[in-house]
């Protein structure tokens, strides 16, 4: 059964309209089917119908039905007699008994095999079931909240979820955005993950720098809260400050190259210096590609010069014109001349020679570049 899930209301139209529909209905016993990707807030949702509910003073008990196997799932939500099978050394509950009279949320619940769904619909129907291995019918009061980050109508016409089952749990249907389409709700939950890790660091971290939560809103977060909520733990087990910084998050990087280009013009120089110094050199070379390709259209010269600027090491360079295979070959032909063979001017890049070379030989059609020696002096 999952470990608790904090819940926060979160502030964004789409989250907004979904408790606006829970409190119409939630008095009702009509069930939830919540759908969405991995890690949108699933689990954060049914607790909240739980909280909003008349069983709120009642269990909530959560399963995910991928972690278990067929049989192992069947006893977690049903429970077994002792002897049912080979480690069933003595009788246990499932989840259905200690959820009486509250609520029962299954997660990823297209994951449960046949023998398990057909169990759950027989429950369903007649509000009873049997623990595997006995006899004795045993009757509940659960209300279902069912969820999948699966196409569950796909999963259906597939035969491998049962279709009588899926109108039986349907009810209200709910959809959970992505992260990515609302990102109001990034700096609450931010705040929250700094509120929880912050206790488990002993750190008596404050808040966020505005540069930083900028940067975390421009991300794609494609695990969605969850991946947020790691990313968050990880940066204030690494922060050395009152707040958190672009430095404390190294590992997200990477994941900002495209989006870098979207809010750079907003960072001012300070800032664009802080996360250059941080960046690993493939991932500077990433983010000068496509700061300077033509297909953003939106950067003047100075923004796009500014890039090698801060390196330090090619300010003479003009390529406000340039394109970015221009910009490579500039870059690397002026290191050749400026170093005494090609392996020192590679290493001033921290590129390998070959790279380098690829670089420095790039040309135009129909305009032969400057050949250039490859022979290491």
């Amino acid at each position: 059964m999952n470990q608790q899930t904090t819940f926060i209301e979160l502030p964004s139209a789409p989250m907004q309209a979904i408790y606006n529909i829970i409190q119409q209905v939630v008095k009702s016993k009509i069930p939830f089917f919540i759908t969405g990707e991995t890690g949108v807030g699933k689990e954060g949702i049914a607790r909240y119908i739980h909280e909003s509910s008349l069983r709120r003073d009642k269990p909530f008990i959560a399963i995910n039905c991928g972690r278990f196997s067929a049989e192992l799932l069947q006893s977690e939500l049903f429970g077994h007699e002792a002897g049912a099978f080979t480690s069933a050394i003595r009788q246990r509950q499932g989840a259905f008994e200690i959820a009486d009279g509250g609520v029962l949320f299954l997660d990823e619940v297209p994951e449960m095999s046949l023998d398990a769904q057909k169990m759950l619909l027989r429950v369903l129907d007649t509000a009873t079931f049997t623990r595997l291995g006995g006899n004795e019918p045993l009757t509940v009061d659960v209300h279902i909240i069912a969820a999948t980050n699966r196409d569950i109508v796909k999963t259906v016409a597939e035969k491998e979820f049962r279709e009588d089952l899926y109108y039986r749990l349907k009810g209200m249907m709910l959809h959970l955005p992505p992260l990515r389409e609302r990102t109001e709700d990034i700096a609450p939950l931010v705040t929250a993950f700094i509120t929880e890790f912050r206790a488990v660091y002993k750190k008596g971290i404050t808040g966020i720098t505005a540069e930083a939560l900028k940067l975390l809103e421009q991300a794609a977060w494609p695990g969605n809260i969850r991946q947020l909520r790691s990313t968050i733990q990880t940066a204030i087990a690494l922060a050395t400050t009152d707040k958190l910084e672009l430095k404390d998050f190294p590992d997200i990087y990477p994941d900002f190259v495209q989006t870098l280009a979207s809010v750079w013009q907003t960072l001012p120089p300070e800032t664009q210096h802080a996360i250059w110094e941080t960046l690993q050199p493939e991932t500077r070379h990433a983010i000068m590609y496509d700061l300077s390709t033509p297909v953003t259209g939106q950067w003047n010269s100075s923004q796009v010069a500014y890039l090698p600027r801060i390196s330090r090491k090619v300010e003479s360079l003009n390529i406000g014109d340039m394109n970015q295979n221009q910009i490579l070959r500039a870059v690397a032909q002026k290191r050749i001349q400026q170093h005494t063979s090609l392996r020192k001017a590679a290493e001033s890049l921290n590129i390998d020679i070959r790279t380098l070379q690829k670089y420095a030989h790039w040309e135009e059609p129909d305009n032969p570049a400057t050949e250039i020696s490859s022979t290491e002096n």
